[in-house]
């Protein structure tokens, strides 16, 4: 075999996090008295998109984030609240939404077979953990590398260096990083020297990206070749 070991983003990736934060901002949203429409929910989707894409080119820190996702929020919707016990709450009820893309637990129970697998993931660690605690999927996984454990996010090279330092394979060669994201898994990836797949889920943009799949199913057959 080509590769020893995967690497797999979460996110999208393994498990649907765009139903784990629809559930999680309808809970918050709740909690502070705001009418759970579409276009609150969709404002802050947006407005936590642009904190996690300036995260990842370096232009604020993780606390940044954490402490003004939700005080910008509230200032478009015009609520006086306090954002950074607003973002705790969020990450409670963030860590309750457990939901697995369809297939994936299948998927990775048959490739465990063949190869070391661990998950790679930015986000929150009482957030994340929550999420996987006690879940079957993780039978499949050798290890889970949470960014805010680690003090580096995806796609900086600090990230990639402790992963390295705590896997068994060492030959970045024998290595496949796959997830969704250009920006953090497969510009991460590329910038380290890592093959990668990127799951393109209909995005019209071209990538660096080894492979490009339109889902998790297509792995089996990429890695037979």
């Amino acid at each position: 075999m080509k590769y020893t070991t995967l690497l797999f983003d979460l996110d999208d990736t393994l498990m649907d996090f765009g139903k784990a934060e629809e559930n999680a901002i309808e809970k918050l949203l709740r909690k502070y008295s705001i009418p759970a429409t579409h276009e609150n929910k969709q404002l802050y989707v947006q407005t936590n998109k642009a904190k996690w894409a300036a995260l990842e080119k370096g232009e604020i820190t993780r606390k940044e984030l954490f402490s003004t996702r939700f005080s910008d929020f509230f200032a478009l919707v015009g609520v006086e609240a306090d954002g950074i016990k607003a973002n705790e709450d969020y990450i409670s009820f963030l860590a309750e939404g457990r939901f697995v893309i369809d297939g994936a637990e299948d998927i990775c129970r048959e490739l465990k077979k063949n190869y070391k697998m661990y998950i790679i993931t930015n986000g929150a660690k009482k957030a994340q953990q929550g999420r996987l605690k006690d879940l079957p999927l993780m039978e499949s996984f050798d290890g889970v590398f949470v960014s805010e454990e680690i003090g580096f996010d995806k796609p900086k090279k600090e990230y990639f260096d402790y992963v390295f330092a705590h896997i068994t394979e060492t030959d970045k060669s024998k290595c496949l990083v796959i997830g969704d994201s250009l920006n953090s898994d497969i510009a991460g990836a590329v910038n380290y020297g890592i093959d990668c797949c990127w799951i393109n889920k209909g995005e019209d943009k071209n990538s660096d990206a080894t492979y490009c799949i339109k889902n998790l199913e297509e792995l089996h057959e990429l890695l037979k070749e």
